[in-house]
């Protein structure tokens, strides 16, 4: 079973936490999980707990361009992608959901 998550909110919003904890859980059902961030979603790799997804497994990517445009670094262990990698995100997986 494969999770897919686009999450477009900066990490104030509730969505998240949200986003954290439906991650976590699912992994601990052994559930792949894959997350993209566009927008202001973007801002949630300078949030500690969210980029720490990636040492459970969780692949997470996000927009360059967003990032670009919001003078967001690189951060390790997370793709600098685009639409593209969005497109490959919901056509592999099994579920995908939104928070935006």
């Amino acid at each position: 079973m494969k999770l897919g998550i686009l999450l477009t909110t900066s990490p104030e919003n509730e969505n998240t936490n949200t986003v954290i904890e439906i991650s976590k859980a699912a992994r601990e059902h052994g559930i792949d999980v894959s997350i993209f961030l566009m927008y202001d979603g973007v801002y949630n790799v300078n949030k500690k707990e969210f980029a720490g997804l990636v040492d459970r497994g969780i692949e997470i990517a996000i927009c360059a361009f967003n990032a670009e445009q919001r003078k967001v670094a690189k951060v390790d262990g997370i793709l600098f992608g685009s639409q593209y990698d969005h497109a490959c995100i919901a056509s592999d997986v099994d579920r995908f959901i939104s928070f935006g």
